[in-house]
């Protein structure tokens, strides 16, 4: 079926002057070229912003890693210092069972143990704070990431 339309278009492109019909197709070409370099223009600026962005929160994301790290290792130093502290607690505790030895004195025993019972809550408290400053870190990487993924996957 032929469309009347169509068919109506055909025959008035068949009448016009020869060079009318190219001066036309050339500034349409013209037009679609220039609306085409624009756009792929505006793509790239757009692409290389989006790099530039995903550089700089890779940038940041590796930052609070590195921070993360000094903290675990901090961590991990309060731990062994823990351990430490509690062999010294035992070491506190007076051995009667020496038989003959000198019975140690009374107050110097609790003075000790005080010692060790203080340090202990001074590191559990470092412990707290390197945990709350670890969780803070990773709150602060969860709007990072998200960002790096709608990026990633808008490519």
């Amino acid at each position: 079926m032929i469309d009347l339309k169509t068919a109506s278009n055909n025959a008035f492109i068949r009448r016009l002057p020869p060079g009318v019909l190219s001066s036309n197709a050339a500034g349409v070409i013209r037009r679609f070229a220039l609306i085409l370099s624009f756009l792929l223009y505006s793509l790239a600026a757009e692409a290389a912003d989006n790099q530039a962005e995903l550089q700089r929160l890779y940038s940041a994301v590796n930052m609070l890693n590195q921070e993360q790290q000094a903290i675990i290792q901090q961590f991990q130093m309060v731990q062994e210092m823990l351990r430490s502290n509690s062999r010294a607690l035992c070491a506190a505790q007076p051995n009667l069972t020496q038989g003959m030895g000198e019975v140690p004195n009374y107050d110097d025993v609790i003075a000790a143990q005080k010692n060790v019972v203080r340090r202990e809550e001074a590191l559990y408290q470092q412990a707290d704070q390197f945990f709350s400053k670890y969780s803070q870190l990773e709150e602060q990487k969860k709007p990072l990431q998200e960002r790096i993924y709608t990026l990633t996957i808008s490519r």
